[in-house]
């Protein structure tokens, strides 16, 4: 990361608005492990060149000889339809390791601070580049997720969400660029006050005539991803009965038409769900109820009477956060999930205590909580360390100079005798 600077820069306060000058912030990709990615890449993407030039010269010569398949036409269609989805699958795979290989070794992301108080964003991905202003009017700060060697993305914090800046670049860089923007910005990561949290993205409130409100997914959203699912139930069926036609004809097929009737029945049902179906939250008085809606039937699955964001860690280390309402004596429902950022779920909460008035508690450990966390297993693997013996007091004083490189673990140690 480097950073151009023109000018002072200060905040009025009310948004970001720098008085004088601009100042462009550059992260590019940072570490030696980024080679080693990009070399398997490498040599993924000549397997997957060679298994695309295979698939469409296989429906190269099928469209050649269409016309003259008459009747063996029935049969081969299925199959070609088959290999028209598989490389279309393989296609988009393709552009994805070859995005992250550009990610790798010839990216660039930018943000610059205008004059004016305008934020820009310019992502630079091999030739391609792209510009997105950002809505610098309702940044409250900067910050990154996660410390020490699991430093997350840079990410600027708006009422409700965040917002994805950059992974590219060190930890220390990123950490670095957070509090000059902050500063250079007037600009401070509070943390979120429930009784000030908004409704997030993805979901929407209903107040019936004569019931309670309803927290519900986004009506908008589920009209949406019913349109995709409509087109997939189209090409899911089309398949199906093709390969039908096919095994009329051909019996030894029909085991082929099994997995193709599963996979079109459990299609056909998502789609009724996304039409007819929902689950929703009844806010009532102190009291949330979950229940199921499909078409007009209603049941009610659940009632609680608080609420609370926990995080899971799973067995790689990987974090993830979830929001649920929690009942004495039985399993908690849950409410939403999100797999890296729980921003979302902690406003979600806020609202849902806010507008049921139910308490809600926030069990995700902040940054300041993990150092100590941190600190205090480093305290304790150095002292297991130093009474295992010689080579275990040598491997207790590497440890020391990892801790005060790295600037860990002193506020917490406790003082030898």
């Amino acid at each position: 990361m480097s950073l151009r600077q023109h000018g002072e820069a200060g905040c009025d306060g009310a948004g970001v608005k720098p008085e004088t000058g601009t100042a462009t912030l550059r992260f590019r990709p940072q570490g030696p492990g980024r080679f080693f990615v990009a070399a398997f890449l490498s040599l993924w993407l000549c397997g997957w060149l060679a298994g695309e030039v295979f698939a469409l010269g296989l429906l190269w010569r099928f469209l050649a000889t269409f016309p003259a398949r008459a009747p063996s036409g029935q049969v081969a269609l299925p199959a070609a339809l088959f290999v028209l989805v598989w490389v279309s699958l393989w296609t988009f795979g393709g552009a994805a390791a070859l995005h992250q290989l550009l990610r790798a070794l010839w990216s660039e992301d930018r943000l610059v601070v205008g004059a004016d108080g305008r934020l820009e964003r310019q992502v630079r991905l091999g030739p391609f580049r792209q510009r997105r202003a950002l809505p610098s009017r309702d940044i409250c700060g900067f910050q990154v997720r996660g410390v020490g060697a699991g430093a997350g993305p840079l990410v600027a914090e708006l009422p409700g969400r965040s917002l994805e800046i950059t992974r590219l670049g060190s930890g220390r860089q990123r950490q670095e660029a957070a509090e000059h923007l902050n500063r250079l910005l007037g600009l401070r990561p509070r943390p979120d006050n429930p009784a000030q949290a908004v409704l997030p993205a993805g979901w929407q409130e209903l107040t019936p005539s004569f019931s309670s409100p309803l927290l519900v997914p986004d009506q908008g959203l589920r009209r949406r991803h019913r349109l995709v699912m409509g087109l997939v139930n189209l090409v899911v069926w089309g398949l199906l009965a093709l390969s039908v036609a096919g095994a009329l004809s051909r019996p030894g097929l029909w085991a082929a038409v099994v997995p193709f009737a599963l996979l079109a029945l459990a299609c056909g049902w998502g789609l009724l769900w996304l039409a007819f179906g929902r689950l929703e939250w009844r806010l009532e008085p102190r009291l949330l109820v979950l229940q199921r809606r499909f078409g007009h039937q209603l049941r009610p699955l659940g009632e609680a009477r608080a609420l609370e964001l926990v995080e899971r860690v799973d067995s790689d280390g990987d974090r993830s956060y979830r929001l649920q309402a929690t009942r004495p004596n039985n399993r908690p429902l849950r409410v939403a999930d999100h797999a890296a950022d729980p921003t979302p779920l902690r406003s979600l909460g806020g609202w849902l205590a806010a507008r049921a008035h139910v308490p809600f508690e926030d069990r995700v450990p902040t940054e300041e909580q993990r150092r100590e966390q941190r600190a205090a297993e480093l305290e304790r693997l150095r002292q297991q360390l130093a009474a295992s013996g010689r080579l275990g007091r040598w491997a207790a004083r590497q440890l020391e100079r990892a801790e005060e490189s790295a600037g860990i673990g002193q506020a917490v140690r406790p003082p030898e005798d």
